[in-house]
């Protein structure tokens, strides 16, 4: 009895600690040993993919803005996940209920896509979207007519991904914030200090 129920330990443990993707045990470790620098990287391909994906759902989501609300409702799983789906689910919910006349923005921009710190079971990870030559259009949606293009300047967007294994494909799973200007700038670099948790509040930021 002492044995099988060992048994069934070492079975559970190994099932609960089963990655559900192939390259979980394929991840590298980075700057390991420096503080708040060190971070876990996949394979050039899995990386690959992590772009394409994020790159393809920023398209649909600028695609989209001019199509219905079922086409918009229908397909925001197939790209989102997480917080961000269920951020644009509300967006979506409150402009079908709302009286007022609505205007829709198209974000267009050029794209320079960083692939970083993956979690240890290699479901999730984070991407750096330095963003160049971005302006927003904004349209009239019933009639699609441009009304006004406006310049919004240059950035970081950092944008949390994660792996869907049944659809195996990256998804958007949450916005986590836009970094400092200056961000890529060499000059500039040893300026910016990143942390992979955030500091003690103090003062007003209570």
């Amino acid at each position: 009895m002492l044995l099988l129920a060992l048994l069934s330990i070492i079975v559970a443990m190994s099932m609960y600690g089963k990655s559900r993707v192939p390259w979980a045990t394929k991840l590298r470790r980075v700057r390991a040993g420096e503080s708040q620098k060190a971070e876990w990287m996949a394979p050039d391909t899995v990386m690959a993919q992590v772009r394409s994906d994020y790159l393809k759902a920023l398209d649909w989501l600028h695609d989209s803005a001019l199509k219905n609300w079922t086409h918009r409702w229908t397909y925001a799983p197939l790209y989102l996940a997480g917080a961000y789906l269920r951020w644009h689910q509300q967006c979506l919910q409150q402009q079908r209920e709302s009286p007022e006349p609505h205007y829709a923005g198209v974000l267009r921009a050029d794209h320079l896509v960083e692939v970083r710190s993956f979690s240890r079971d290699g479901e999730r990870c984070l991407v750096i979207d330095s963003q160049t030559q971005r302006r927003m259009a904004t349209y009239d949606p019933v009639g699609r007519t441009r009304i006004h293009t406006q310049d919004l300047g240059d950035c970081a967007m950092v944008y949390q991904m994660v792996y869907d294994v049944r659809s195996q494909r990256w998804k958007i799973s949450a916005f986590i914030q836009q970094l400092p200007l200056g961000w890529g700038n060499p000059r500039l670099a040893q300026r910016i200090e990143l942390l992979s948790d955030l500091t003690v509040p103090a003062g007003r930021d209570h």
